[in-house]
């Protein structure tokens, strides 16, 4: 079946891209990029606060869109949520939606690639510690203290360019890409005979004209600066810019192998290129990026 099947109507044979009504049954799945965290204001059904679901999100907005008729007589499941792995949108979302679904809107795969633990050695520095830092934790783990139950010590210690490396590492191993395998997989028994699951990738953080006005800007946190008195801020240094930009085409390119092989009820969504014509990124030219609030 052609990609473009679920678009043919069958009655007359002719698509109509500003009459999409025939569409009853829509489902969103997938992690924060879906969600749409800190996208317009918050949603405040069922699951929505706690999974960061907001209404400028692309799931809520394309089932809003007038040519998709009348929400009220339209089926949308959203359940996207900001932090999912893959083995969430799997164990647990795709649960929680009906099958013979006609579109299927699917992001994951980024949390997988610790996406978070990445933000955070490189740009905010929630819980950023130094190696003896870190020692201290793990001993105090191991003698049983309550405050040092829970914590990953070793991610809290990587630093940003030792959690850039474990990352690639992650995304170009095998069982990364047996994982989007897996989701696919699992995503295309909830569908309908005529239908189609859209993959979306990831967009890049940083503009790709790569300037050095960002070089001295930090973004670390208050809590960091408050126990890391003796340890420099991380800075948004063209290095580091440049190499999450990496690691982003790096998972875009293993969605788009696994969407190939997965054949033609699935299609990839790379809108990257059009985040960058739209000046979407941090840190484009004429952008004051130290001045935050």
């Amino acid at each position: 079946m052609s990609m473009n099947n679920i678009f043919a109507r069958e009655t007359t044979g002719f698509f109509n891209p500003d009459d999409l009504s025939w569409i009853h049954k829509l489902a969103a799945i997938g992690d924060s990029y879906s969600a749409g965290i800190g996208a317009g204001d918050g949603l405040h059904g069922e699951g929505d606060e706690n999974c960061r679901r907001y209404d400028h999100s692309y799931p809520y907005l394309i089932n809003q869109d007038e040519r998709l008729g009348d929400p009220s007589k339209r089926n949308f499941q959203f359940k996207s949520c900001s932090g999912a792995v893959i083995r969430n949108v799997i164990e647990d979302q795709l649960l929680s939606i009906d099958s013979d679904q006609q579109i299927i809107l699917l992001s994951t795969g980024g949390n997988d690639a610790e996406l978070v633990n990445i933000l955070n050695q490189c740009v905010y520095q929630w819980f950023a510690l130094k190696d003896q830092h870190s020692t201290v934790g793990k001993v105090a783990e191991m003698k049983g203290e309550p405050w040092a139950k829970g914590w990953d010590w070793d991610a809290a210690s990587r630093g940003c360019l030792g959690q850039l490396q474990y990352s690639k590492n992650i995304i170009n191993s095998d069982e990364f890409s047996q994982r989007i395998d897996s989701v696919i997989e699992a995503t295309k028994k909830k569908l309908s005979t005529e239908s189609m699951i859209y993959y979306t990738g990831y967009a890049k953080f940083w503009s790709t004209d790569y300037g050095s006005a960002c070089d001295k800007v930090s973004w670390s946190t208050w809590l960091f600066k408050s126990y890391n008195i003796w340890q420099p801020a991380a800075r948004l240094e063209e290095l580091r810019r440049r190499e999450m930009n990496r690691l982003v085409d790096l998972i875009n390119d293993k969605i788009e192998a696994a969407v190939k092989r997965s054949g033609d009820k699935v299609s990839f969504v790379n809108y990257d290129k059009y985040v960058g014509h739209f000046k979407g990124h941090y840190c484009e030219d004429g952008v004051d990026e130290s001045v935050v609030g």
